[in-house]
């Protein structure tokens, strides 16, 4: 014969999710519950997905994770699939959620599955400085980070889904709780949610629900919603703890019901049941009759004596007395045995106000002890800050003291700090040697090194900034600018000029025609003046006016000027002076256009070269180095009395 089931008459009512609460209600349903799906929320993606998948993968190195829920788990993963660091479960659903995407080792509660419960684990104890992300959902509690943040944490918060409340009609509300007798509610929004919006025929039945929450945060929600029952906290609050919390209680509410039935008062006899039973006591005499005609019940004829009915009447009312006597006995039993049952049971109930008077101390105690702990860990805080302050007064105490021991020899020295600086600065914004400048800055801080002076370390680290600043400007290879006008100095007297007048002419006539073996004496001759008259003239066509030769001073002049701007753009190198660095290469690139030979490969060279020189920069952006100065005169200048 099979066994009844445990839940066998129960109506409850489930607000979880529809995705998440079907697991329950099956349960709940093979174990002979009836079930009313009223899911009050749905779990969507957060409106920010990029934002929260930037976010993980920002936070990999962190300390650790701490997941709020399941649901943040699954969105979480579905946001980034990459390796996490160390996880931590609020409760075992969702430690079993992570290790179902693949996380080994899950840090969980032992006791507490809430905030406090996360708080209390050793592993986040000491976490001064240490970077820790809260994955969950919008909204919700935020005791996790304010608890690790009082103790010096570097919390995040990555919200990767939110709930939004399903539009139920007030009358589906109504009637879902209708007839139930207990309710499962997962988190205080549902619950919130469910009670604002029952419509006033619905909310007694409401209050008079068997809540089963999962901590006491939703409990004190419940009292202050004006529930009449107090709601049950399962062991563990997954699915098979809400189960064995209603089976509790189901099987509590059964047995005091049969209670009741059984000592409800049953009506008294009546009067005369004993007279009714006297005949049976008087069997024997009723003999007679049983063996004798049908009209034997009839009185006999007066010759007759009668049959003596009440000759012993004695004997009927002894077994009246006996069976009120057996009846009273049965009765006292009865009520002897309902009384022990019932101390049995006043015992019990005293056995468990007293257990649930000892947990309730036992929480107040807990609770005392963590809000104990958040104020010592409130005034850890303030230490710090305050030893933080005594840390500063304390450097500021040494470097008057140094001061004064030195008798004044650190006042002379950070006025010689003051003179490289500005030294350094005049440098870059006079006369841009940044090397001269990059020379000062180190020396400076090396004075600043031999002082010793905590004050002084926002100086060295400014003037390290500014150091590091000049060594990144981008300076010029002035040698090899040199060196490539040096040797443009060096070909310019080899150079062709346009029009220069050769130094020596050689005519070259045509060579003459070969004559005929059998040519007369006559042809000879003509032949013969013929070519000394070629070789005294020469005839061309005119096509305008010869091109004019330069002689030999202006050959010399114009040399002499591609010299001068060239030794000029030299000189204009050394001095740093970009523009007539750059006007004398152009000037000398055009010389070379004006005068020069431009078919000539080597003219061609040297132009191309004083083109690339005048679009070198010279005088590239120098940065700002005088923040170090300006702190050094805020530390030199006396303090206000």
């Amino acid at each position: 014969m099979a066994a009844t089931p445990s839940l066998k008459g129960l109506r409850v009512v489930v607000t979880r999710p529809a995705d998440a609460a079907e697991p329950i209600c099956r349960m709940l349903e093979n174990h002979g519950a009836s079930v009313v799906r009223l899911p009050m929320q749905a779990i969507e993606p957060t409106r920010q997905p990029a934002a929260a998948a930037k976010s993980l993968q920002q936070a990999r190195d962190a300390h650790a994770w701490i997941f709020t829920s399941a649901n943040a788990v699954l969105f979480a993963r579905s946001l980034d699939a990459g390796v996490w660091p160390r996880c931590v479960a609020v409760g075992p659903a969702t430690a079993a959620a992570l290790e179902r995407s693949g996380i080994g080792t899950v840090l969980l509660p032992a006791e507490r599955h809430d905030s406090e419960g996360v708080l209390a684990l050793p592993e986040l104890q000491d976490v001064l400085g240490k970077r820790i992300l809260v994955v969950t959902g919008e909204g919700g509690r935020d005791a996790i980070e304010s608890g690790l943040a009082a103790r010096g944490a570097q919390v995040e918060r990555v919200e990767v889904y939110r709930r939004v409340a399903l539009p139920h009609a007030p009358e589906t509300l109504a009637q879902a709780v209708a007839g139930a007798d207990a309710a499962i509610v997962t988190n205080g929004e549902a619950l919130q949610l469910l009670a604002e919006r029952m419509p006033a025929e619905g909310r007694p039945a409401l209050r008079g629900l068997q809540l089963v929450v999962p901590s006491r945060r939703v409990v004190e929600q419940a009292r202050e919603i004006g529930f009449t029952t107090e709601p049950l906290i399962p062991e563990q609050p997954v699915d098979a703890g809400y189960l064995r919390s209603l089976e509790q209680w189901w099987r509590t509410a059964r047995r005091d019901a049969r209670m009741m039935r059984d000592n409800e008062v049953r009506p008294p006899p009546a009067a005369d049941a004993p007279a009714a039973d006297a005949p049976a006591a008087g069997a024997p005499a009723a003999d007679a009759p049983a063996q004798g005609a049908p009209d034997a019940a009839r009185p006999l004829p007066d010759a007759a004596p009668p049959v003596p009915q009440a000759r012993f009447p004695w004997i009927g009312l002894l077994a009246g007395v006996l069976i009120l006597a057996l009846l009273a006995a049965a009765g006292w039993e009865g009520y002897r045995r309902a009384q022990a049952w019932l101390d049995a049971q006043d015992r019990r109930v005293r056995a468990l106000v007293e257990s649930l008077n000892a947990a309730e101390a036992q929480i107040d105690r807990l609770e005392t002890r963590v809000s104990d702990q958040a104020l010592a860990t409130q005034r850890n805080a303030a230490e710090q800050a305050r030893f933080a302050e005594r840390l500063d007064a304390q450097d500021e105490a040494i470097g008057r003291l140094r001061e004064q021991l030195g008798a004044g020899h650190g006042r002379v020295q950070l006025a010689l700090v003051e003179q490289l600086l500005m030294l350094a600065n005049e440098r870059v914004q006079v006369g841009r040697d940044v090397d001269a400048a990059i020379l000062a800055l180190e020396a400076a801080d090396a004075r600043l090194a031999e002082l010793r002076d905590p004050r002084l370390f926002a100086v060295r680290e400014a003037v390290a900034r500014e150091r590091a600043a000049l060594q990144a400007v981008a300076q010029p290879d002035s040698v090899g600018i040199a060196l490539s006008l040096s040797g443009l100095i060096a070909r310019a007297p080899q150079l062709g000029l346009a029009n220069q007048a050769p130094q020596h002419f050689e005519a070259q006539p045509p060579a003459p025609a070969a004559l005929p073996e059998d040519a007369s004496p006559w042809v000879r001759a003509w032949v013969a003046v013929r070519r000394a008259l070629a070789s005294a003239f020469s005839v061309r066509r005119d096509d305008g006016p010869p091109p004019r030769l330069l002689g030999d001073e202006q050959t010399a002049l114009i040399r002499q000027v591609l010299m001068l701007r060239l030794e000029g753009a030299r000189v204009a190198l050394l001095r740093r002076d970009a523009a007539s660095f750059r006007d004398l290469c152009a000037g000398a690139a055009d010389w070379l256009d004006q005068y020069y030979q431009r078919g000539d490969p080597a003219v061609a060279a040297a132009r191309r070269e004083l083109q690339r020189l005048a679009g070198l920069q010279l005088q590239p952006p120098l940065p700002d180095i005088s923040g170090s100065l300006s702190l050094l005169r805020a530390q030199l200048e006396p303090a206000p009395q």
